[in-house]
Parts: structure tokens; C-alpha cells; sequence
């Protein structure tokens, strides 16, 4: 799957890789339930793969990766903060989710804004942890705050990895 994606994205040259680096990020995180399905971190080391082999420049990827990875965790949020019951129940009823979700719950509750940056890095949690702040009503400025600095580290380091990888990667 991986070497299909740096194809298609290689396919519709800069724009179309930008957008999956952007796109998939974000609806990854903005998806509490079928964005575990979507490669996110995927789509950025692909993006720095990309940017090696001269189609985007590294800052673009990295800039994209970031404006993603904020956008979706915003759009997380906000959907944990209007549909607070109907996201939880749905996920506290799962058999399969239910133990991620009570994790990402009790980390959240423990460690508050520090939940945000380490589930950024945590792929069950990247999905859930934006939506269980909203719903926890987690004050937006200290999301906010932790979703950037997260972000901020989170995407730099897989650009630059698929930037590093890039000679022996797909394409």
C-alpha cells in the first residue's frame, strides 16, 4: 500500500502530495472511530520521501504536515465538544475500542495537556485523544497550545525521516 500512495501522490505531482500530507493527517485525527484506517504518519514520511527525490521542498512537506496535524486535531476536538455523548458512547460500547478508549480516557484525566502531546505519537491515540479533549472539555487554549507544540515536533521528525529514507524509498 505504501509504495501505491507515493505513486498516486507522485502521479499528481507537488499539489496532489501536498494535499494527501495535509488531508490524511487531519482526517486521521478528526475521525475518532475510522481514522485509525487512514495512514496519517504515513502520508508525511511519504511526503518526505517525496521531498528528497525533488518533488516538494522538505520546508513544504514539513509545513503541510504541521498545518494537517493542527487542523485535524482542532477538527477532533471540536466534534468530542459538540457530539460529546455520541462519540463516547459508541466507543465505550465497542468491545475492541473500549480498552483504547478508557486508556486515552485515564490519560487524559491524569495528565491533561501532556495526554495531547503524547498521543500525537501513539497511533490508537492520535485518533481518539483530540475527540475524548473536547468531550472532557479540555479548556481550548491549553489544547490549542499543546496541540501545536506536539505538532510541531511530531511532523518535523517524520518529514525528516522519509526525508533521510528517501534514496532507498518508493519511486
Amino acid at each position: 500500500m505504501t509504495a501505491w500512495l507515493a505513486e498516486q501522490m507522485a502521479a499528481h505531482g507537488g499539489v496532489g502530495i501536498l494535499a494527501v500530507v495535509l488531508l490524511m493527517p487531519a482526517l486521521e485525527a478528526a475521525l475518532p472511530v475510522i481514522g485509525v484506517l487512514l495512514p496519517g504518519q504515513t502520508a508525511v514520511v511519504l511526503g518526505g520521501m517525496l521531498a528528497w527525490q525533488g518533488h516538494v521542498t522538505v520546508e513544504a512537506a514539513l509545513l503541510t504536515a504541521l498545518a494537517g496535524a493542527v487542523l485535524g486535531n482542532l477538527a477532533g476536538y471540536a466534534v468530542g465538544w459538540h457530539w460529546k455523548n455520541r462519540v463516547l458512547a459508541p466507543l465505550r460500547a465497542r468491545a475492541g475500542r473500549r480498552r483504547y478508549t478508557e486508556r486515552a480516557l485515564g490519560l487524559i484525566e491524569r495528565r491533561g495537556a501532556g495526554a495531547v502531546f503524547v498521543g500525537r505519537f501513539t497511533a490508537v491515540l492520535r485518533t481518539l485523544v483530540p475527540t475524548l479533549c473536547g468531550a472532557l472539555r479540555m479548556p481550548l487554549r491549553r489544547y490549542l497550545l499543546w496541540s501545536v507544540v506536539s505538532s510541531a515536533v511530531w511532523a518535523p521528525a517524520f518529514v525528516l525521516i522519509g526525508y533521510v529514507i528517501g534514496p532507498a524509498g518508493p519511486g
